[in-house]
Order: C-alpha cells, then structure tokens, then sequence
C-alpha cells in the first residue's frame, strides 16, 4: 500500500504516521481508498486495556477514517466491528452507513483542526476506546446524552419541564433558516391566523441514554423511530389533526412535530431529564390529513373534514423533515447553571437606589439568577443618567424604579424576578407599609444610594435579617462594599464608621477622598451629582465587580468591608480587604454608644505595656447627631510630652491637633475627636477619680455647647469603663469587661 492515490493531506498525512513512524503508534493500515469527495483509511487500533472491562473493547479495534478533501469539514471515525455492542454513549447509530460512528471529539472542528496532528487523532482514537472499556468515556456528573442530533434551524422553547402542549407565538426567516418560537397553552384565534405553524406534541415513553440514533428524513422514518422508542406517532397524528384550530386554513398552515423525550441514566432509574426533538414537516396540514389516511381537503370552503372510512397511512417517505434545533428559554435555575453558581434557591433581595451602580448591578444579577429583586427609589429619570445607569434613552421621564424593574423583568424567561416600589425610603409616606413588608421578607437589603442618612435607616431597622451598602468613592475609582453578618452582630453603620477609620489610617487607602468636599458629607458619587465627569466604562467595571462580590456575598455568613480600586490609567483593579471589628452596644435613653474591640484591644495593649505607670490618649469615631448615635472606633497613644506617673497621667498635645486634623480630611469631615482615655492600676477601679471627673467637666464645657456628644474612658486591669454625655447631661455609663461578660 501508498498514500499516492490519497488526496486529503489530513488523509496523507495519517498514513505517514501509522506507516512510517520509527516510534510504535499501537496502530496499522489495512486498506486504503477513495470515494467520491473522500479518502478513505481502514486502520486497526491497540488500546491500552484493562483485565476488567466494563464494555468489551478488545485489544484490536477496527475502524474506517472518512477524510473529506475540504478540511473545514472534520473526519467521521467508524467501527468495522460487526459485534460492537451498540446503544453505547458518545456513539452515533446509522444503520445505513459504513458502521457505528464514533463520537471522538467534541470541540469544534474549526478550532481542533488548528492543533490535530495524525499522531494526535490516532492517540484520540485510541483514548476514546480505553476510556469506553472501563466505562469512563461518559462521566459521574456529566449531563445525559442527546439521543437525536440538533439541526440548522431552531426552535426556542420555554424554561422548565416541557408543556404537554404549545403554540407558535413567533417565527422568522432570516438567510433560509427558521427560528421559531413557542409558548405553552394554545394560540387565541388571531395568533393562530398571524402563524402559519401549527405544533404537534408528544411524550414518548423514558429511554435510557446511549447511542446518538439517525436523523429521520421524513415522516415514515420520524414515525418507525417512535415506535421503536416505544411509542406510536400514527393515532395521535391523526387525533390531532382533527381537533383544535388544525381545519382552519389548512392549505396554508405547516406542522412542527415536537417529541419530549423523558430521560435516565440506568433502566430503572428516575427521570434525570427531558431531551426535546422538534422537526419542521414539508407538507401544509390538508396534505398531511390526506397522508394519513383521516381526512380530506374541500378546496371550496378552504377546511377539511374528517372521513367515515380512514384508511391507511400512504407517501409519508415522501414527506420531508426540516430538523430544528431545540433551546430552551433561561429561568434563574437554568441562570444559576450556566453562571457557575452552586446557589439552589432564589435569594430575595431589595435594592434601594436604582441609580449607576443600584441599575447595573441589579441586572447583572438578574442575568446571573440571583434572585428576586425589590427595587425602591422615588427619583425619575433623566438624560444625563443614561451615560452611568442601565436604563436608557426609552426610559428618560419614566420613574427609575418602574424602569428597572421592566429591565430586569425581560433579562429571564421569568418575568418576576424584580418589582418597584416608587417611594423614598427616609419619607415613604402611603408606601411606608409596603417597604417595611419587603425588607422584613428579604434575605438581603442593599443600600445603592449613595446617602448616608439611608445606610443609617437601613441599620436602624430591627425587622429584618441583612443590610449591605454599595457605593463609589467621590471621583467614581473607588467601589466600597459593606455587609453585616447574617447574625447581624455588627450593624452596617457601626461597620462603616470602622470603614471611614481604615480609610484614614490605613496606606493602601491613600486619596480614597481626595475629591470630597469635607464641609458637605458626600462619600459616595451620587447620581445626581451633575458637577462630576464620571467615564461609563469605571462605572460599568466597578458594577460588575459588585454583582459579583454581591453573588458571593449571599453565600458568606461573615460580615464584609472592602474596598476595590481602580487605576483608571491601566484598567487594573485592587483589592483591599478591612478587618471588621466585633461592637459592644449601648443604649442610653435616647444616645446609641458603640466601641470596637479592636479600639478596646488598643487601649489594654498599651496599658499592659506602660504598666505600672498610667497612660492614655484620646477616642475617635464619628457621630450621628440626628440619630443621637457615637460610634468609637479608634484611639489614639499618649502624646511623646504627656505625664505618665503610677498615680496619675496627663496627656500631652505634642502633634495631637495636627494629627486629628489629617485624619478628619483623609474621612472626609467624618473621622472625629471624640474625647479621652486613659488607664488605673491594677489595685484602682476603672472608676472616675476627682481628677478623671474635671477632666469630664471640661469636656461638658468646651463640646457641649456644640451639640456634639463626648466621652471619657477609663481602662482597669480587666474591663473599660465608659460614660457619655451630651448637651451639659450624662447620657449614660457602660462596663465593658474583658471576657465579654
């Protein structure tokens, strides 16, 4: 033998290989021909073997290589095994043909041609019979396999377990393929006149997955493969036919046959799946009634009627089929699955804030299958949103909320994955009832305003079970993301006072707020705000990036403080993860007081270090007046020019004004003095000393008057005592202890 009469290179190039290779390919030639518009190998192949086999591969397996002469069309690999056991999986099964085509690829053959050398397709071949010996060719986890091949044209179904019936709600030709649409339920009578398609559908009997079975050209072989899986297409036909809207212009309606295919894995196993196989006839339906032996066509009257005397089905192997490719429409379910989320239920979800980022995450989750959403914002929209937020130009008037939702709602087969409430939270008036109701349900509320007098409603809520808050720093480089924990044992404004202390302090954060304004609290770039220049692509790069972390966000008990930066120079982003601190909580009539642990950790660290001598320094937080919150969340040490004596201290100011002055600018305004600590000695109470209480009152001098409230705070050997006061009045005292008791 020669590869001389071969004129495939693919062809040659195989033959080179098995023939020539000084290094054994475990294969050999045994024949080679042309036929027509391929050239053709006989090869037997040497798998490698185990003793026990799951199907039996035996150690030389014979095949046939159709190589076409164009190469953009990939080779058909079959076995010339009289006995091969068939109804295997990832085989085609084509009587008709040179024997069982293998399936041994399936990558696209325009990509794999790219890198398949002979030895390459020759070592394939060989895997794909080892892995078929032990039963590995078809994996644990792997979906069921097709049992008819998919088709040029298509056809969109609906999401979920097949319909028992469905109607054609659209369908278009675009360069001589179909797509078609269908809806469960039956076409009105004007749907059924504006489409000329009429669907016949069926649920055949459960088959086990195995080999791909052939294609049926036309009616008789589409009716003989039924019947060989079991069930009889001739009755039904014939029923259907007769009934419905099928008599009325029948001379100019077609017939799509739609077959469901229930599916398991083993004989005996449950239903895993269902394989849906659909097939455009080639003949309008007065034809088929007369085919089928049940009726006939009065030209006159355009209908048919029924016969007295139905005879025998005739010419159906003249009635060709137009295959369709079956696609289903995406749920969240299906959403989830293609996403690569492990998420098995819908999350409920509130969204306030429909605004730039609100808008964009809102739908990328909804395409992800997140959930449910409850979208709530008053604001309408305008044109210049349309350059940051997802709704467009056909949205401008409209409310952003009502817009939103009508967006998310076409994202998804499911047309109730989001709902508008049009209220402004902090004033809902007659909708104060049914924001409640949402967020009582919700399994996560997000705050997407960009305005912290929400965050600090949403933290104020006892009935519900999770807040998180996403926003942008001023100039739009910086995307913050806060959550509580599921437990919900740090509340979101005591999480974001911990944020504006890390953004202060903390190097990798450095500039966060250089475009605030510190004499107007704005952390975030709202979408009001028409002063700023904000670029589409920072703001559609940081939305994506909070629907992700908002994915994962979901899945995560613990609570959450990061901030994503931006070089908007390079694209690149970085991460900066912030420790969240745990809280101790008080509430003093009608003054909330938080402290940190990680403020607590400091002050016994550096007593514990100064120990026998006192020391001290001063408390930093921020404040909420119109809440009547104070949030303590960092301390400061004893100035390098304090008295630090074992019975008593006296804190310094070398440094101390500058230094609070550059960590209230680096928060924005927020980051403040909140008033002193200092420590006792072991065998002293952390209790107030003459000296402690004029060290008060002159707090109650200088801050009261402001209106702000103040603090002082003592650390013992094992607890911290605190007392806050404002307006001239002790608000309250706390003992924080050590073990936590």
């Amino acid at each position: 033998m020669d590869a001389k009469g071969l004129r495939s290179d693919r062809a040659r190039a195989v033959f080179d290989y098995v023939e020539r290779s000084p290094d054994h390919p475990f294969a050999r030639v045994v024949a080679v021909a042309t036929e027509g518009a391929h050239d053709v190998l006989d090869i037997v192949v040497e798998p490698e073997l185990p003793q026990d086999r799951a199907v039996t591969i035996r150690p030389a397996e014979p095949i046939r290589v159709h190589f076409p002469l164009d190469d953009g069309r990939a080779p058909t690999i079959h076995s010339r095994r009289d006995d091969f056991p068939l109804n295997q999986v990832h085989t085609n099964y084509a009587p008709d043909s040179e024997g069982l085509c293998l399936c041994i690829w399936e990558e696209n053959w325009n990509n794999l041609r790219r890198v398949l050398s002979a030895q390459a397709l020759i070592e394939r071949i060989r895997d794909w019979f080892s892995r078929m010996a032990v039963g590995e060719l078809h994996q644990e986890g792997q979906a069921l396999e097709p049992l008819l091949p998919a088709g040029a044209h298509t056809l969109i179904i609906p999401p979920g377990r097949p319909a028992d019936s469905w109607y054609v709600s659209g369908a278009r030709q675009h360069e001589g393929r179909w797509t078609i649409t269908v809806e469960p339920g039956s076409a009105t009578s004007k749907e059924a006149e504006a489409i000329a398609f009429s669907v016949f559908a069926i649920q055949l009997a459960p088959q086990v997955h195995g080999s791909l079975h052939a294609q049926p050209r036309n009616l008789k072989e589409l009716c003989d493969l039924a019947q060989n899986l079991g069930t009889d297409l001739v009755g039904p036909i014939r029923q259907w036919l007769l009934s419905g809207d099928r008599t009325e212009r029948p001379d100019q309606r077609s017939m799509i046959v739609c077959l469901t295919i229930p599916k398991v894995r083993q004989a005996g196993d449950g239903v895993e799946g269902y394989e849906v196989r659909a097939f455009r006839v080639g003949a309008k339906l007065s034809q088929l009634g007369e085919a089928f032996g049940c009726s006939a066509f009065d030209p006159g009257t355009g209908r048919i009627g029924a016969l007295l005397f139905p005879g025998k089905p005739h010419g159906l192997d003249n009635i060709l089929l137009e295959y369709l490719s079956v696609t289903r429409r995406l749920d969240r379910d299906a959403a989830r699955f293609y996403a690569g989320s492990d998420q098995r239920c819908d999350r409920r979800l509130v969204a306030i804030g429909a605004g730039a980022i609100g808008s964009n995450v809102v739908i990328g989750t909804a395409r992800a299958g997140l959930g449910t959403w409850t979208i709530v914002d008053s604001d309408l929209m305008l044109p210049h949103n349309t350059l940051r937020q997802f709704q467009g130009n056909w949205a401008v008037g409209d409310l952003k909320a009502d817009a939103l939702a009508v967006a998310a709602n076409h994202v998804l087969a499911d047309t109730e994955t989001a709902q508008s409430i049009t209220a402004d939270v902090l004033n809902p008036d007659s909708k104060a009832g049914e924001i409640r109701d949402a967020i009582k349900q919700a399994d996560l509320v997000v705050d997407f305003s960009a305005s912290p007098a929400v965050l600090g409603y949403i933290s104020n809520q006892s009935d519900m079970r999770r807040a998180g808050s996403f926003f942008f720093s001023p100039d739009g480089s910086d995307l913050v993301i806060l959550a509580e924990d599921e437990r919900r044992e740090v509340r979101l404004d005591e999480i974001e006072a911990q944020y504006f202390f890390a953004v202060a302090t903390d190097g990798r954060l450095a500039g966060h707020f250089d475009a605030a304004r510190v004499d107007f609290i704005r952390y975030a770039n709202a979408c009001q705000d028409l002063t700023r220049r904000l670029p589409p692509w920072q703001v559609q790069t940081l939305s994506a990036i909070a629907g992700g972390q908002l994915i994962a966000l979901v899945e995560r008990a613990e609570p959450a403080a990061s901030v994503w930066r931006l070089d908007v120079q390079t694209g690149g982003v970085s991460p900066v993860s912030l420790s969240v601190s745990a809280v101790d909580r008080f509430v003093f009539d009608d003054w909330r007081l938080t402290v940190s642990r990680a403020s607590l950790d400091l002050m016994r660290r550096w007593r514990a270090e100064m120990t026998p001598r006192e020391t001290g320094g001063i408390l930093l937080g921020t404040v909420d007046l119109s809440r009547r919150i104070a949030h303590v969340v960092g301390v400061l040490p004893a100035p390098p020019d304090s008295e630090q004596e074992p019975t008593y201290f006296v804190r310094g100011k070398k440094d101390l004004g500058p230094r609070v002055e550059r960590l209230g600018r680096a928060s924005a305004g927020v980051l403040r003095y909140l008033g002193e600590w200092h420590s006792h000695p072991d065998n002293v109470r952390p209790r107030p000393s003459s000296d402690d209480t004029k060290v008060y009152s002159h707090l109650e001098r200088h801050i009261g008057p402001t209106g702000a409230p103040y603090l002082i705070a003592i650390r013992g050997r094992d607890e911290t005592w605190f007392r806050l006061g404002s307006d001239g009045c002790v608000r309250g005292e706390a003992v924080i202890r050590d073990d936590g008791e």
